[in-house]
C-alpha cells in the first residue's frame, strides 16, 4: 500500500517535484588543525598554518581547509585536506566542533566543521595548497588569560593576523586537547611508536601548559607503557630506554 501525503503525493512523486532552490543553502567547509611536537624546540606544541595567497584575507594566516565536495562525507573531506597539506593518510583525526556564526566568511554563508589531527613530527612534510602563499609551523600556546600565542622562527602572529574566525577555532582545539590528554591516551599520537619517558613527559607538559613532577609522572605512566628493548642513542648524554604504549583501555585521570 502506497503512503500518500495530504496533497495525495507518494514519496517518489514528492521528490520528483521538489524544488531544491526553494531555500538558500550555506556552503560547508572542513578546517584542519594539524598538531605536532618539535623535539628540536623542547617538544613544543606546534600548529600548521598557511599564509593566504588570495582574497579574502590576502596575506593573513589561516588553518588549512577547503569546501566539502558534493560526493564526499565530512570525514572524507577532512582526510583529503590532510592528504593535500601533509601528503599523509591513516593519521589520528577527530571531529572538533562546528562553527557557523553569520558573517564568519565574507564570500557567502559558510558553516565549517573543524577536525584535529595529531602527527609525530618525523612523519611530516607539509606543502602549500592552491590558495596558500606560505606554509609554516607555529609554536602555539594558550595562556591562563585566554591569550593565544603563535610564534615561528620569523613570524609572530597577533589576533589581527589570523583569518576568518580561526583564532576561536584554534582556542577551542587547544582546550579540547588539554582536556583529553588528562583522561585518554591521545598524547601518544604525538609521540610516535617508540619514545623515551622524557620525551613523553615533555609532550604532556607542552599540551597542558605546565611543568610536571618527574617522579609523579613516571609512577602514573609506568602501567601504561612497556620497554621495547631498544635504546635512544640520538640524544646527547647517556642512552635512554625506548618505550611503547601498552594496549588496553585508558581508565584513570592524570
Amino acid at each position: 500500500m502506497e503512503v500518500r501525503d495530504q496533497n495525495g503525493l507518494t514519496e517518489a512523486e514528492f521528490i520528483r517535484q521538489y524544488d531544491p532552490n526553494r531555500y538558500e543553502k550555506p556552503a560547508v567547509t572542513v578546517d584542519m588543525l594539524i598538531f605536532t611536537v618539535n623535539p628540536e624546540k623542547d617538544d613544543s606544541l606546534e600548529l600548521l598554518m598557511i599564509e593566504r595567497g588570495g582574497h579574502p584575507f590576502l596575506g593573513k594566516w589561516a588553518i588549512p581547509g577547503g569546501f566539502v565536495e558534493m560526493e564526499e562525507s565530512l570525514e572524507e573531506a577532512a582526510a583529503r585536506e590532510l592528504k593535500e597539506e601533509t601528503d599523509l593518510s591513516d593519521i589520528y583525526m577527530e571531529q572538533l566542533y562546528t562553527f557557523g556564526d553569520v558573517g564568519r566568511d565574507p564570500r557567502m554563508r559558510v558553516i565549517s566543521v573543524a577536525y584535529m589531527a595529531l602527527v609525530p613530527k618525523a612523519k611530516l612534510h607539509p606543502v602549500a595548497g592552491d590558495d596558500a602563499a606560505k606554509v609554516k609551523w607555529f609554536t602555539v600556546k594558550l595562556g591562563a588569560d585566554d591569550r593565544l600565542t603563535l610564534l615561528s622562527e620569523d613570524v609572530c602572529l597577533s589576533e589581527e593576523d589570523i583569518a576568518f574566525d580561526h583564532e576561536k577555532v584554534i582556542k577551542t582545539a587547544l582546550q579540547r586537547l588539554k582536556n583529553k590528554v588528562e583522561y585518554t591516551d591521545i598524547a601518544f599520537e604525538l609521540a610516535g611508536e617508540e619514545f623515551t619517558l622524557t620525551h613523553l613527559q615533555s609532550i604532556y607538559e607542552s599540551v597542558l601548559g605546565r611543568q610536571l613532577h618527574k617522579p609523579n609522572f613516571r609512577r602514573w605512566i609506568v602501567d601504561r607503557v612497556e620497554k621495547t628493548g631498544g635504546m635512544d642513542t640520538k640524544s646527547s648524554g647517556r642512552p635512554s630506554c625506548l618505550y611503547r604504549k601498552k594496549s588496553g583501555e585508558w581508565e584513570h585521570r592524570f
